[in-house]
């Protein structure tokens, strides 16, 4: 009985030390099936495009075991314009079950433009971060770890997934 109860407080004990990253994420219940995440080619002027690419190479150059890339064919979608919302941005998943089916990333122009004192950063900061939504992560992850996906950081200086968001990728695929 010593013994069980023991080690069952070793068991929860590295649990607790090396399990708290991934344990603190929030997931949302649908993430897309694959590693490889196509997206539909947009064209947008340099002031646009330059962030919006260098968000897409953000999370493909950081470790996360995960790749979007550009597809013609891609039922996935990026739309930078003004909308009739408050949100910096939102992601559109069509799911079904855990997956997603397809998504469709929308980047208000008119929130983004009025808030950012650098333009470029806080375009990237938000698509990054809706980007993420594609890959399991949901909002306000609960951690005192810096989160791309937390609506606290400062999205004119945070452009990329941080080691927190990057080990709870890495979790799920």
């Amino acid at each position: 009985m010593k013994r069980k109860i023991l080690m069952s407080i070793m068991l929860f004990s590295a649990l607790a030390m090396f399990g708290s990253t991934i344990y603190a994420a929030t997931f949302l219940n649908y993430g897309y099936p694959s590693s490889t995440i196509p997206i539909r080619p947009y064209n947008y002027t340099s002031t646009w495009q330059a962030p919006m690419d260098a968000s897409i190479a953000n999370w493909n150059n950081a470790g996360a075991k995960v790749q979007f890339t550009k597809s013609t064919n891609s039922p996935n979608t990026i739309t930078a314009g003004n909308f009739n919302n408050t949100a910096y941005g939102v992601n559109y998943a069509s799911v079904s079950g855990s997956q997603v089916v397809s998504f469709r990333i929308e980047l208000n122009a008119s929130t983004i433009s009025a808030d950012a004192t650098n333009l470029s950063n806080f375009i990237q900061s938000v698509f990054v971060h809706e980007l993420g939504h594609s890959v399991w992560l949901g909002d306000n992850p609960t951690t005192s770890s810096p989160s791309i996906m937390s609506y606290t950081r400062n999205r004119n200086s945070m452009t990329k997934p941080q080691t927190f968001d990057i080990n709870n990728v890495r979790s799920r695929y």
